[in-house]
Parts: C-alpha cells; structure tokens; sequence
C-alpha cells in the first residue's frame, strides 16, 4: 500500500506545479503589499527621467543646437563699443588727439608746439557695426554644416532613447523571469523533500535501502544551491535592473508576474521591416545626415578661396575728459579682401575635409548594410525563441507525466531510486529551458524592435 505520508505530500507537490503555472502564464501581479507593481511602461518612464545615457545625449544635443545658433549668428551685424584713455607727449598722437577732440588751434601750428608738445590726455569712446555682405558661401555651408549636425544629434539622441529602452526591457524581464527562476527552484526542492520523506517511509517500512535515503538527502542539497543561485539572480537582477532605471542600487522593487510576449513570429514580413527599418532607423539618420554635414564642410573650406566683402560704420568720440565728446566723427567703410597665397593651407584643409567626407560615407554604407542583417537576426531569433519556447511547454508536460509514471513505479518497486531522481532533474531543467525560451522571446522581440527602429 502507499504511505499516507506520500498520498499529502504528492497532492502538495501538484497544488504547487499548478500554482507556479498560474504564476507564469497570468497577469496577477505578486508584489508587497506596500509597494506599487512597477510595471514595464512605469519602468521605461524613469529611465528616460534618470538614465545617464540619455542625460549625455541631451547635452551633446544642446551643444549642437548652440553650435547652429552660433553659426546663423555669423550672417548678424556686430556691434560693438570700446574707450581708450591715453596720455602722452609724442608729437604725432597729440596732433591727431587735438584733431580728434576738435581743439586743434593756429597756435598749435609753432614749430616748437609741432616738436615737443605738452603731455596730452584724451578719452577715446568709439561704437562701430560691421555687417558680412558677401563670404563666397563660407557663411552658407557653416550654417549649412551646424544645422546637419545638429540634426545628427537629434537623431542620435532617438537612438539613445532607444537603446535606454532595449536596455530596460532586457533588465526588466530577466528581473521578471528570475523570481520565476527561483519559484521553479523552491518547487524543486519543496519536491525533493517530499522524496526524502516518503522514501524514509518505505525504508522504515523495509521495502527500500538506507542507501535510497541517503541519496534523496543528496539530491536536496543539490536543489538547495540551485535555491541559493536563484536567490543570489534575483538580487542581481534587481540591482541590474535599478542601474538601467538610474535609480541607487539598492532600491526595492515590486515586479508583476509576468510581461506579454507579443505578436506571433509568424507575421513578421521581413522584407517590410527591413524597408521600414532603413526609414526609420535614428542612428542610420544621424550618419546620412553627418555625411551630408561633412559635405557641406568641403564646400566652406573651398569657398574660403572666393574674395569677402563686408561693411562697417563707425562713430568716434575724443574728449580729454572721460567720456566726453569734444570732437566726434563717423565712418562707412566698404572693404575686400582676397587670399592670395596662404601657403597651400586652404588646400591642405579642402583635402582634409573631403577625407573626413569619404570616412562619412564609408561609415554611413556600412551601417546600412548592416541594417538588414540585424533585422533579420533578430526575425529569426524571435521565430526560434517562440519554437522552443512551444517545445518548453511540452517538455514540461512530458517531464511531469515521466515524474507520475517513475513516482507510481518506485513506489511498487519496479524501479530503482536513480530513475525517480532523474526524473525529477528532467522536470527541473525543461521548466528552466521553459523559462529561458520565454526570456529570450521577450528579448528577441525588443531587440527586433531596435532593429527596425520601432521602440
């Protein structure tokens, strides 16, 4: 007959098989009471708040805006104020500050006054505007250059959006799927146990070996490192999964039972996500916009070769008191100027850009043609994921089956104590490669996301 030990213990063990299947396949959520359920929309909130990533993108983003502004501001009229105190006896500078303060005199004609003049101070207050009129395009493709750029940083701080993304959904459900990992392990060893009892059972009884014993109490001890192993992922899960948040390590963190998986693999068209992929990827933007900055930088450094024209008006105020205006004047003056050898230096920079050019463009094709294949590893890493994650379902409900059927034999004798412990393992395994393949159908499919340019 079998032991009444066995009969309470077997229906614990299916309550428990049938509770963590509930766990891993509904939405309830199992968090502490005083703690909100961080969900994964919540979770995607605070990281694009806190996230370092995200925060240097931001900045170089800001820097680049500036740079365009700065850029625009080159094509505005200066203008500008300066005052100048002077005090001297040199003959040349005292006629011209007696001419400029509107004192110069007959008597300041003598020849000894001309020579050797008294020591003079004069205030000098002077307001001018230049404005560029014509730059031969310089101005044009700088303004041209910083507003790529500044695109670029723009698009560069999407993908890092992204990426802030892809990194908190892979922190997030291996967070999620570790407390799994340690329900599996607990039920394993609540499983192992049990064995222990009711084979003790059958020993006292005289149908078993002391040996059979002993080796189910080997068998908990495995299980309870497979325990202490989970716990220990649990605990790096969490702290993982805060770093991603840019929150402290060690902040609490209540996750719900499960995340969903999806839409099936089977409607994937990859040669749609592929197109979609090339149109919406921020970081294949950036690099067809940085090359196009790069283009325009070959183009400015050319036009530097082109004559300049510019403008400025000016008004000027001398006075030998401070900031008097004893004698005033004004001036517009047109001006052209035109290198005429600089040494092959422009050239020298005419040749460095179109090379920085080139590298732009190399960068720009490599990255489009590596587009595709990620796309389409991630496709088929989604597809394969959801494949395995179907024959972890039936692994598991063959290995539970094996575990009934070895459980029924031993207990009448018919097999040995090895049988039923293998058994046991096999269950334990396929619910982990269970677990595995649901991870990685979660992850197959953010990273298909990313690929595409889609979170």
């Amino acid at each position: 007959m079998q032991p009444k030990t066995f009969d309470a213990t077997h229906r614990g063990i299916a309550r428990a098989g049938l509770g963590l299947a509930l766990i891993l396949f509904s939405g309830t959520p199992v968090a502490a009471e005083d703690e909100p359920v961080l969900t994964l929309e919540r979770a995607i909130a605070i990281a694009l708040e806190q996230n370092r990533e995200l925060e240097a993108a931001d900045a170089r983003l800001g820097a680049a805006a500036a740079g365009f502004d700065e850029a625009r501001a080159e094509r505005l009229p200066r203008l500008g104020l300066a005052a100048v105190v002077q005090r001297t006896d040199n003959p040349v500078l005292v006629f011209s500050n007696l001419l400029g303060q509107e004192s110069f005199t007959a008597e300041n004609f003598a020849l000894d006054r001309l020579n050797r003049p008294d020591p003079l101070s004069n205030w000098k207050t002077r307001l001018a505007v230049t404005q560029p009129l014509w730059t031969g395009g310089r101005l044009g493709n700088a303004i041209g250059t910083a507003e790529l750029q500044r695109d670029a940083a723009d698009s560069g701080r999407e993908a890092a959006r992204q990426r802030v993304i892809h990194g908190v959904i892979e922190a997030y459900t291996a967070a999620v799927l570790a407390d799994h990992e340690l329900d599996v392990a607990r039920e394993a060893l609540e499983t192992a146990r049990a064995h222990v009892e009711w084979v003790r059972d059958l020993w006292q009884s005289g149908l078993v070996v002391e040996s059979d014993v002993l080796q189910a109490e080997v068998r908990v001890s495995e299980v309870e490192e497979l325990v202490i192993r989970a716990e220990s992922g649990v605990e790096i899960s969490r702290a993982a999964l805060n770093l991603a948040l840019g929150r402290d390590l060690a902040t609490p963190v209540s996750l719900p039972a499960d995340v969903e998986l999806g839409p099936p693999a089977a409607d994937l068209d990859l040669d749609a996500l592929v197109a979609a992929a090339g149109d919406r990827r921020p970081d294949l933007r950036a690099a067809r916009q940085l090359t196009g900055a790069a283009g325009r930088r070959v183009d400015g450094e050319r036009a530097g070769r082109r004559p300049e024209i510019g403008l400025e008006a000016s008004w000027e105020a001398n006075a030998e008191d401070f900031f008097g205006a004893d004698g005033d004047n004004w001036a517009l003056t047109v001006g052209f100027q035109l290198d005429l050898f600089d040494g092959h230096r422009r050239r020298a920079r005419v040749q460095r850009a179109d090379q920085q050019r080139r590298e732009a463009e190399a960068r720009a094709a490599l990255l489009a043609e590596s587009v595709g294949l990620e796309v389409r590893r991630a496709a088929s890493q989604l597809q394969a994921a959801r494949q395995r994650l179907e024959q972890g379902a039936r692994g598991v409900t063959l290995a539970e089956r094996s575990l009934e059927i070895v459980e029924d034999r031993y207990r009448e004798g018919l097999t040995v104590l090895t049988e039923l412990l293998d058994a046991q393992n096999a269950l334990t395994r396929a619910r982990l490669r269970q677990l595995g393949a649901r991870r990685d159908v979660l992850l197959a499919r953010a990273s298909l996301d990313l690929a595409t340019g889609n979170l």
